[in-house]
């Protein structure tokens, strides 16, 4: 039509500029949608929208509801994202901007969830060592997705991968031991041969005692889930989490190599588990994570008047801690952090 606007068109500083005034979920889908265009100028490592949010606890009351609830250290705000598919379900594990949520009457029925995007998939059933014993985990990947579920019941771990031409139909089961002696050559594994990893495998010795000596000093770190974008090294950080006893790893073949330098980059860590850890670039853009070579915790703080929570940063180079600010009061806090992201593979 002769005089309509050409809204592919549009100036790519002027969409930034409009996507920055975006500040709920549902505006940023829809913005995406218009076309490529619109879609190119939201950029994960740019706006600050899809920095780091923390995740709030689904304990109790909200535990199986449709609501997530989550607070962005950019905006200041609390965002509660409404995802229907989600009630009646709790959640099993997380990461990269994903959820693993398991069916409150059917505990072997799992589905993946992007709360961003409000996309689901269904995963395959679930192994029966997890019949009424719980599961536990975590996700990793953007457009491929690794899945790995545990409980502590079993001494078997299930590993689903899904991208790179690759989807399983069921669950690779691994022993944990091995998992965990030799994690990124696993997940190696299952990304070249998903289903038919097993028959790939170099086994383990068990009564190796260098394979036991090994197995006690990797207990105390674990795998990052996530670097940032384009980074194709793996690290490694000590968990649990605490200020005097964090130490940064760079993986060089089998060896560990401690770091004390990352350059424009800091480091968000969650207590209960290294792989909802991630590396990111620091930013100006994101005034509270904005000093690089550094690494930023939440810790309960106990006054007279009760209790609250606070962000804490400190300098891998220096070693210097400092506050950084005062959580609001009334979040219902884990100390779990969460990278939003609209990615969750071609589904």
């Amino acid at each position: 039509m002769e005089g309509a606007m050409d809204w592919a068109s549009l100036p790519a500083d002027l969409l930034f500029s409009i996507s920055s005034h975006l500040r709920e979920p549902e505006d940023f889908v829809r913005f995406r949608a218009v076309c490529p265009q619109w879609r190119a100028a939201v950029s994960h490592e740019e706006h600050a929208f899809f920095q780091p949010w923390i995740m709030a606890s689904r304990w109790l009351e909200d535990e199986y509801s449709e609501n997530f609830v989550f607070y962005s250290l950019s905006t200041l705000k609390t965002i509660k994202v409404r995802v229907p598919n989600m009630k009646g379900k709790h959640v099993a594990a997380s990461g990269s901007g994903h959820l693993v949520a398991i069916d409150n009457d059917d505990d072997l029925s799992a589905v993946l969830v992007n709360p961003l995007s409000r996309k689901t998939m269904a995963l395959p059933r679930l192994p029966e060592f997890f019949h009424d014993n719980g599961t536990h985990g975590w996700v990793t990947g953007e457009g491929v997705i690794t899945v790995v579920l545990y409980n502590w019941m079993s001494e078997s771990m299930a590993l689903w991968y899904h991208g790179g031409g690759i989807t399983m139909k069921g669950w690779a089961i691994v022993p944990g031991r091995k998992l965990w002696l030799r994690m990124p050559y696993y997940l190696r594994m299952l990304a070249a041969h998903g289903d038919q990893m097993e028959m790939h495998l170099t086994d383990l010795d068990r009564d190796n005692d260098n394979s036991v000596v090994l197995l006690q000093e990797t207990q105390k770190v674990e795998l990052l889930g996530g670097c940032w974008h384009g980074s194709d090294e793996l690290f490694k950080a000590t968990t649990p989490y605490h200020h005097e006893w964090f130490s940064l790893y760079r993986m060089v073949k089998q060896e560990e190599i401690p770091v004390h330098d990352i350059k424009n980059a800091i480091v968000v860590q969650s207590r209960d588990s290294c792989t909802r850890t991630y590396m990111i670039p620091a930013s100006c853009d994101f005034a509270a994570l904005c000093s690089r070579n550094a690494f930023y915790y939440l810790r309960k703080q106990f006054d007279d008047g009760g209790s609250y929570y606070a962000l804490y940063k400190k300098c891998l180079a220096s070693e210097e801690l400092t506050f950084v600010k005062r959580l609001p009061e009334d979040w219902k806090l884990s100390d779990e952090w969460f990278m939003p992201t609209l990615k969750i593979g071609k589904l």
